[in-house]
């Protein structure tokens, strides 16, 4: 592309070509000044493309929107197992192989992850997008999840929005695309590219960005911006109605647990209804924006780069104490998370702070030790270290923790615990673990040993065999399922 070569002759050639006469250098001034030109030239170009797709669709919006039923995916814990305590009076079975009823595979990023069609214009608009930060005189200094970013200063004038019928809403929307929306596009893709925020992130911070240039709005209005500048991203996202306010309605790449949907040309668009409100039915637009194809991907591969908040927090087990620390600002963050699918959480990145304190505090107590001693005292660790308590009673609906935020949770149930062990093993030990998933009640893990001696309840997977592993079976070592679980049929979630 026009874009890449000049890009590659404005950075490469000065230093290939460095002390050459002063012909050379008038060149590469030249090749820099053609560069900015194609720059602003590009981004009137999209300016005015997007433009005329968001006047198609303020008239779109100003019509009757229909309602759509809402449908609710059943949790994945409805009733959940009680925390079991072994009797070890009790004397042992024989090792049990659990029907297996599904293994889940991790999706093939190829059909999860669609992006944007490639066009000459959105290929542009990417290229424009990292612009130079702005200069301290520039910048309104504001504060997301403890971390101190700067945003360009600017003046809005945005009416309120009047009411949440149709034709407010487009009229919004239509004040918004007056102003220079590509200005704080940027500037969100670029505190994104900072920040180093996953596509969740990047939705929390266009909120965040809302909040600051227009102080004080509504809600409502707040949805709508999100939207709007989704939309300008090329994200999937809706506008819906329900309950006397708007709501967002996004299209995610993976499935969630605790959010309303509805299905539109095929696609989910899930309410993030903070509150939980109980809903059956949303209205929205009839139409989806005009060349918005990308779902947002939920996947967390690396850990933001936030200004850290250190918090200690000590585990009390049957074999010591054990201080560890976490990130309470990540953890802040990742409390916003819908619940997503469970490999989600059991990959994504922790904070740099917990990696550091469990190679500082926990990878010296399991040296020397075999695979079967150190995943005991993991064991060990989790099912005393940690208060139970279900997501009913904490929280009144379902909330699924990524390892900070168990760290910084007084209490957590199964799925938290399994997830925080799985990522224990595979960190600590650098050993295949599996997600055990007994339908509606509860959620462990499983563990490949390299001595094929090993002893326990087992599921195979790929040939290989899998140990159960609970850390809420309180007192019970590796190899032992809960008694009351051993006959049902599980689903096995794979891990990379």
């Amino acid at each position: 592309m026009k874009t890449a070569a000049l890009i590659l002759s404005i950075i490469l050639l000065p230093t290939v070509c460095w002390g050459q006469d002063d012909d050379f250098r008038q060149y590469v001034r030249e090749q820099q000044a053609d560069f900015a030109r194609y720059v602003k030239e590009t981004s009137d170009d999209f300016k005015a493309y997007n433009d005329s797709i968001n006047r198609e669709f303020a008239q779109f919006l100003a019509e009757t929107w229909p309602d759509y039923k809402l449908k609710k995916v059943e949790p994945p814990i409805k009733t959940p197992q009680p925390p079991a305590v072994y009797r070890p009076d009790i004397p042992p079975t024989e090792p049990l192989k659990l029907p297996v009823r599904d293994i889940v595979p991790l999706p093939d990023p190829t059909v999860t992850l669609p992006d944007l069609p490639r066009d000459e214009k959105e290929d542009a608009h990417e290229e424009v997008t990292p612009t130079p930060p702005p200069t301290v005189e520039e910048e309104i200094k504001t504060i997301f999840y403890g971390t101190t970013v700067g945003l360009k200063k600017a003046t809005y004038s945005l009416p309120r929005l009047a009411s949440i019928d149709e034709r407010a809403v487009s009229a919004y929307w239509s004040a918004l695309s007056q102003l220079p929306y590509t200005d704080w596009a940027i500037g969100v893709q670029r505190l994104r590219s900072s920040l180093k925020l996953n596509e969740w992130g990047l939705y929390l911070l266009i909120n965040h960005v809302f909040d600051t240039y227009f102080p004080g709005r509504s809600a409502s209005e707040q949805t709508v911006f999100a939207v709007f500048t989704l939309n300008q991203l090329g994200y999937r996202a809706r506008i819906g109605r329900a309950e006397g306010q708007l709501m967002p309605l996004l299209a995610f790449d993976c499935g969630v647990s605790n959010s309303a949907y509805f299905e539109y040309s095929g696609i989910k668009y899930y309410i993030v209804n903070l509150d939980h409100v109980n809903l059956t039915s949303v209205q929205s637009c009839r139409m989806d924006y005009g060349g918005a194809d990308r779902l947002i991907r939920m996947a967390l591969t690396t850990a933001p780069k936030l200004q850290p908040a250190i918090t200690t927090r000590t585990l009390k087990t049957t074999k010591g104490e054990y201080t560890l620390q976490y990130d309470s600002n990540y953890a802040q963050l990742l409390s916003t998370y819908p619940c997503v699918d469970f490999h989600i959480y059991a990959q994504a990145a922790p904070s740099e702070a917990f990696l550091q304190s469990i190679d500082n505090t926990l990878r010296p107590a399991l040296q020397g030790k075999s695979q079967e001693a150190a995943v005991n005292l993991l064991l060990d660790m989790i099912q005393n270290g940690f208060k139970y308590m279900t997501d009913g009673k904490q929280f009144g609906y379902e909330h699924w923790n990524f390892p900070d935020e168990t760290m910084a949770s007084a209490y957590c149930d199964c799925e938290d615990r399994a997830i925080l062990f799985s990522h224990l093993v595979r960190h600590l030990l650098g050993m295949d673990v599996v997600l055990i998933y007994y339908p509606g009640q509860h959620l462990a893990a499983a563990v490949h040993f390299d001595n094929p001696a090993t002893r326990g309840d087992y599921v195979t997977v790929d040939g290989k065999k899998y140990l159960i592993c609970d850390p809420t079976f309180i007192g019970a070592s590796l190899g032992m399922a809960m008694p009351d679980l051993k006959s049902t049929t599980v689903e096995v979630v794979t891990l990379k």
